[in-house]
């Protein structure tokens, strides 16, 4: 499976308006009928990303990790525009199955 940050081009630490940003420049450039194996990688790449405990557990159990996870969940929880998440609430969506 590709990491997703590189499909996209993005720096592991883009928030949210970038990575929207970015999802919409290459569904403009690559259109499904002409490039339908790139356009599922992108999209696939965004429904990994979209979301911020998604995106949370990418980076926690990416191979070579070398971010400490507490500045991770400190990060995603200030930069997540969509609501402000608690410590608590990140490791209970990473405990859960």
């Amino acid at each position: 499976m590709a990491d997703p940050y590189e499909v996209l081009g993005l720096a592991a630490d883009s928030d949210d308006e970038a990575i929207r940003r970015r999802y919409l420049e290459l569904v403009r450039q690559f259109s499904p009928e002409h490039h339908p194996e790139k356009f599922a990688a992108i999209r696939s790449a965004y429904e990994d990303l979209k979301d911020v405990t998604t995106r949370l557990r990418h980076r926690l159990f990416k191979a070579g990790r070398r971010e400490s996870v507490e500045a991770i969940i400190e990060e995603l929880a200030c930069r997540s525009q969509r609501r402000r998440l608690s410590l608590e609430t990140l490791l209970s969506t990473l405990r859960s199955p």
